[in-house]
């Protein structure tokens, strides 16, 4: 008696219905990953839009720098780069040290030459937005050129002759210096690549705008 053999291949209509679940818990897998992976990309790059980055002065890029900054929240209590001008061995660096008690201290160091510093000052909160304003000879060209305009020797002579740190709209440092940089140095807002050994790498907020003003 001959045994009926045994049905070993698999009928198509199940083979494709199992693709097709094969099929359905992959994209039901990988889609939600894919999705979430797309959307934290973009919320990121909303978000760090006003990242710090290196930012090279214009041809004719000359004046005062100000700065709108978003705080971190936090005291470290170190230097924090705000803007750096020039290279290594020759530069401006303008910083803020973040206290406790939502207070702050501002400075700035001339490469090879000094180092100055203000004394402590409230800020509106931890976290606070808030705009600094700085005047470096480094932001203005010798007396004489076009870039014044009418302006008094006298207001050249101030400009290239000191510098100026302003936080929401109050002077907090202020002094005469002398310090020869090459003219349109490249700028740096809230970084620190050229080295030194008193500000630190990165401000640890947000710099959210940036602009060098006539």
């Amino acid at each position: 008696m001959t045994r009926p053999m045994l049905q070993t291949a698999v009928p198509k209509s199940r083979l494709l219905k199992a693709l097709e679940a094969c099929r359905a818990a992959t994209v039901n897998l990988f889609v939600p990953i894919l999705l979430a992976w797309l959307l934290t990309s973009v919320v990121h790059r909303r978000l760090h839009l006003s990242d710090p980055r290196p930012v090279a002065a214009e041809k004719n890029a000359f004046g005062p720098v100000k700065l709108r900054l978003k705080l971190p929240g936090t005291s470290a209590g170190i230097p924090e780069p705000l803007v750096v001008c020039g290279r290594t061995g020759n530069a401006s660096l303008v910083y803020i040290r973040l206290l406790d008690g939502n207070r702050a201290k501002v400075g700035v160091e001339f490469w090879g030459l000094r180092a100055d510093q203000s004394l402590e000052f409230p800020l509106p909160a931890a976290d606070a937005v808030i705009e600094v304003v700085c005047y470096l000879p480094a932001f203005f060209p010798s007396e004489g050129d076009s870039y014044w305009a009418g302006l008094t020797e006298k207001l050249q002579r101030i400009r290239r002759g000191e510098y100026i740190i302003a936080v929401n709209g109050v002077v907090r440092l202020r002094a005469p210096v002398k310090y020869a940089q090459p003219a349109h140095p490249v700028l740096y807002f809230g970084e620190n690549p050229i080295g030194g050994s008193l500000v630190s790498d990165r401000f640890s907020g947000v710099v959210l705008q940036a602009a060098q003003e006539r």
